[in-house]
């Protein structure tokens, strides 16, 4: 019973590292003119470079959210909502979108080569 265990264990682990990976993977792939769509209540209100650095405010009835685009990642730098889960994510440049639930925003990552060699 105890090797059955063992082997449940080591196969869990290498099944939860390789998801790890291929997040990573997923959240770092490098795209040639990489842009940004904002999106507020799943309507497309702005494009950005990725490649020029600029910061922006987006407003809504429930508040505002300050969009920084820097260094070819784009985040959300500061936002009024109550938990403040779009400022934690931090700086994206991959397949990993921003979402602020509150805010009804998202930001995505679009352009250049969307294929990916797994």
């Amino acid at each position: 019973m105890n090797k059955k265990i063992i082997i449940a264990a080591i196969i869990l682990a290498v099944v939860s590292l390789a998801g790890i990976i291929v997040f990573l993977i997923m959240n770092n792939i490098s795209q040639t003119d990489p842009k940004a769509e904002i999106y507020q209540n799943g309507e497309l209100i702005r494009t950005v470079s990725l490649s020029e650095n600029t910061e922006f405010t987006v407003y809504c009835d429930e508040g505002f959210n300050v969009v920084t685009v820097e260094d070819g990642k784009i985040c959300v730098s500061s936002a009024d909502c109550p938990d403040k889960v779009c400022v934690r994510q931090g700086k994206i440049s991959g397949k990993v979108p921003i979402v602020c639930l509150p805010h009804r925003l998202e930001i995505r990552v679009v352009g250049g080569d969307e294929s990916v060699d797994a």
